[in-house]
């Protein structure tokens, strides 16, 4: 069996939920496996024997702590410079991972020749109930509905198309894509990267449980109230990334409809973004709306949205 890495970071866990995850981690029936652990909290540090408790099949590599808060990008970047296996698998510290997940992924990414394989996922709340058995099943989005093979790089850039923990990666071509852009999550990048370079793959299946709570990094228009925020910290940051593929590929398949749809974006072009609708539908009618709202009437607007996304999670 090829060496599989598992890069754990931790944030002042909830314990519960950080044994659990754990556990599904001990419990892999792929058997070389070892664990890299990185704790980014300066203020709280995790118990090192904690882990080591219910990590009992498998070598932990605990990476030397910081002084200073790194932020869940940069400290997934260093776990992955830190890793040596044959294949990586991003981890984080409130799911659970079904007991074959790295067996199943293991087995796509020699199968498809792929740099990245990722899995369909079940989401679980708080108290491990399960809410929806598989988001593929009942998700009409482009992003839930791509294939093995799929040129997803320029819908990537807009909405991530799968969630670092349901993810494993060739280990030579994670360490490559170091460092990471500083204005994305570490799995948008790995996915952006990936799809320019080769084959992402999907197990249409579900091999992980994805908590969602309340303390989720993820969130709908999260520190947005109004228009310049919104311009400022997803367009303006989407243009940021994208700048960053150009300065590691230089021309790659989607550049120019990229410069253009973000060109689109920036300007509130309604009719060139219309054009784009087809790359993230419901980010394009959203700004197509927005761009004809008043700035004063932008956080009714907001609060409206969020309204109806919340409702529809229910």
């Amino acid at each position: 069996m090829d060496k599989v890495d598992i890069l754990l970071s931790i944030y002042n866990p909830n314990l519960t939920y950080l044994r659990e995850q754990l556990v599904s981690i001990n419990n892999q029936t792929y058997s070389n496996i070892d664990l890299y652990v990185y704790d980014d909290c300066v203020e709280k540090r995790t118990s090192k024997d904690y882990i080591k408790k219910y990590i009992t099949n498998y070598p932990i590599h605990f990476l030397p702590y910081e002084d200073k808060n790194l932020g869940y990008t940069k400290a997934f970047e260093r776990l992955t410079a830190a890793s040596k296996g044959k294949y990586v698998a991003f981890c984080d510290q409130d799911d659970v991972w079904h007991n074959d997940k790295i067996e199943k992924c293991v087995n796509e990414l020699k199968k498809s020749n792929a740099l990245v394989v990722a899995s369909d996922k079940s989401i679980i709340d708080k108290d491990d109930n399960i809410i929806i058995p598989s988001v593929r099943a009942v998700s009409n989005k482009n992003y839930d509905s791509w294939e093995t093979g799929d040129d997803i790089t320029k819908y990537n850039l807009v909405i991530t198309y799968a969630v670092g923990m349901s993810m494993v990666l060739d280990g030579d071509f994670a360490r490559s894509i170091v460092p990471f852009s500083s204005y994305t999550g570490h799995d948008k990048w790995a996915l952006s990267c990936a799809s320019i370079e080769g084959v992402v793959a999907f197990i249409d299946e579900p091999l992980v449980n994805y908590r969602r709570h309340d303390n989720n990094v993820s969130g709908i228009l999260v520190g947005i109230n109004t228009k310049e925020e919104y311009y400022r910290e997803r367009i303006e940051t989407h243009e940021k990334v994208l700048n960053d593929l150009i300065d590691k590929y230089g021309n790659f398949r989607d550049k120019k409809e990229l410069l253009d749809f973000i060109d689109a974006r920036k300007k509130g072009d309604t009719r060139r973004l219309k054009k784009y609708e087809y790359i993230a539908p419901d980010v394009v009618r959203f700004e197509i709306v927005m761009a004809r709202i008043p700035n004063k009437l932008f956080p009714i607007f907001l609060t409206t949205v969020r309204k109806l996304a919340n409702r529809k999670k229910k």
